[in-house]
């Protein structure tokens, strides 16, 4: 069987890979290894266009946001499912921060992204919060479910483990088992730190931990960003999240993940709570934070779209496009930050 490429996970980064492929009429088989947790099953797929640290927009925020929305929306009307829900956030304030939104607002050019003025004693959370228009979610475990039906029914999608000793890659081809591609595209997670042909890229994967919780008495609309997120679901749950760790990245739940996440949102409600569930998953970052993507130099039948990082909401259309306009001939452009080649410096 013959195909244009060979795409190896359908995560996030699968997902809107295949998507931004189907749409340039190009043939793919996709392999999932359904015995592999990814970090797309755990993640809430928050979209926050700032990085509250330094009150700064997000690294390419203004080319990718309406890239993004425009790949969600063509989602949802190719699956026949609702996926994306724009909304404001609220961030919780205390009155040095409030200071410092202020002056940054204007500063950095936040004008699109935030309300200009914080709102003291907001409503019933009794403090103050700052504004962010523009954000959102996305329900990811929705667009992959429906993503994976819809290949399923194409017979475009095989659920099983990848064997690497069964690919061998040609100067014009790539063949694996019964299959000929003009390409393979590693779309794995952080998986890809285990594969024998990226390893001159430099991975710094970290788990994190999300809780899934009733509390009755809170009764919020928005998404909530303070030392944890708190996002509404339906039938009165929340989402609170996340962890950061960079030791032991098992993808297993910890009691002191649990204890981390419960103590910090007594800072946003007092409010008894009831866990549901709890989830761990593992990032997929690189050393730099921001994504890789590209042809191997010197083996360009073998590609990598990876390491979106917890901004792969946000980022993930705007290099899934740029990435299959390079593969389809369409471009000839990747970002250079985010390009595999600078992890191979010419000589």
């Amino acid at each position: 069987m013959k195909v244009d490429f060979i795409l190896v996970g359908q995560g996030l980064a699968g997902t809107l890979l295949a998507h931004e492929l189907f749409r340039q009429n190009k043939s793919f088989v996709i392999f999932d290894d359904p015995g592999r947790g990814k970090a797309s099953d755990v993640a809430a797929g928050l979209i926050n266009p700032v990085v509250f640290r330094r009150m700064t927009k997000s690294w390419l925020v203004d080319e990718a946001f309406p890239e993004m929305e425009v790949a969600y929306h063509q989602l949802e009307i190719l699956l026949n499912e609702k996926l994306y829900f724009p909304g404001r956030m609220l961030k919780i304030l205390n009155e040095e921060e409030v200071c410092f939104w202020k002056e940054k607002v204007f500063a950095n050019k936040l004008e699109d992204y935030l309300d200009t003025e914080p709102h003291l004693n907001f409503g019933n959370l009794s403090c103050s919060v700052g504004f962010i228009n523009k954000s959102g979610r996305l329900d990811i475990q929705k667009l992959i479910l429906s993503f994976s039906e819809f290949v399923s029914r194409m017979d475009l999608l095989r659920k099983e483990k990848f064997e690497f000793e069964e690919l061998f890659v040609y100067p014009g081809s790539v063949n694996y088992k019964e299959l000929t591609a003009e390409k393979i595209i590693f779309c794995e997670g952080a998986a890809a730190s285990q594969n024998p042909y990226f390893k001159n890229l430099k991975f710094k994967h970290s788990q994190g931990e999300v809780l899934e919780l009733k509390i009755p008495d809170l009764k919020l609309n928005e998404i909530i960003s303070s030392e944890v997120f708190v996002l509404p679901l339906d039938g009165g749950l929340y989402k609170v999240g996340a962890t950061y760790r960079w030791d032991e990245l098992n993808g297993q739940v910890t009691d002191s993940g649990r204890a981390e996440l419960l103590h910090k949102l007594k800072n946003i409600t007092s409010s008894p709570v009831q866990i549901v569930n709890q989830k761990a998953g593992i990032r997929p970052t690189m050393h730099d934070r921001k994504p890789v993507i590209g042809l191997l130099p010197g083996n360009p039948r073998i590609g990598i779209f990876n390491g979106l990082g917890s901004k792969g909401v946000l980022l993930g259309p705007y290099f899934a496009r740029q990435l299959a306009g390079y593969l389809t001939g369409i471009s000839p452009y990747i970002h250079p930050e985010a390009n595999i080649s600078r992890y191979f410096p010419k000589k």
